[in-house]
């Protein structure tokens, strides 16, 4: 298998970086208080007045920082091996889930027009590059501090 001949970061650099992305981000909505922080995307204000939203919206933003936290210290802490194989692969998958539905809820022609306003966009776009960077670790064994012959089922 050829290397791969980039400068996209490796595992640990992605890692840490998104997970550090991910609980700035989150730590920003929840100190302004997810109901207003929300409030930009033109949520309206009659659900953003609701209980069970400001509930569930809290719970989404405290859930995006545990899990930013929780890769950062998966990519400062890891060897190479197995488990930054499935790691990369398990969250790829999930980050293709997370980005089809912020696609989804876009403003975009295509999208439901859940959320609009300035920004809307911003959620779709960092989940394609989390997205293509998760992908360039499955696909780049190198990327994951591994001989290419490792990536395999093991």
């Amino acid at each position: 298998m050829k290397a791969c001949r980039h400068r996209l970061p490796g595992y640990r650099a992605t890692f840490v970086g998104v997970g550090a992305l991910y609980a700035l981000l989150a730590a920003s909505i929840l100190a302004q208080g997810p109901s207003r922080a929300m409030a930009r995307y033109q949520v309206p204000s009659a659900i953003l007045a609701s209980p069970h939203y400001a509930d569930a919206i809290t719970w989404v933003y405290v859930h995006m920082l545990v899990l930013g936290l929780v890769l950062a210290v998966f990519g400062h802490l890891s060897e190479p091996g197995r488990l930054r194989v499935w790691m990369a692969r398990l969250l790829l998958g999930a980050h293709v889930a997370y980005t089809t539905l912020d696609f989804r809820a876009s403003a975009l022609p295509f999208g439901t027009g859940l959320y609009k306003g300035p920004g809307a966009l911003a959620p779709a776009v960092i989940g394609l590059v989390v997205t293509a960077l998760l992908a360039h670790l499955c696909l780049c064994p190198q990327s994951l501090g591994e001989r290419a012959t490792t990536v395999g089922p093991q």
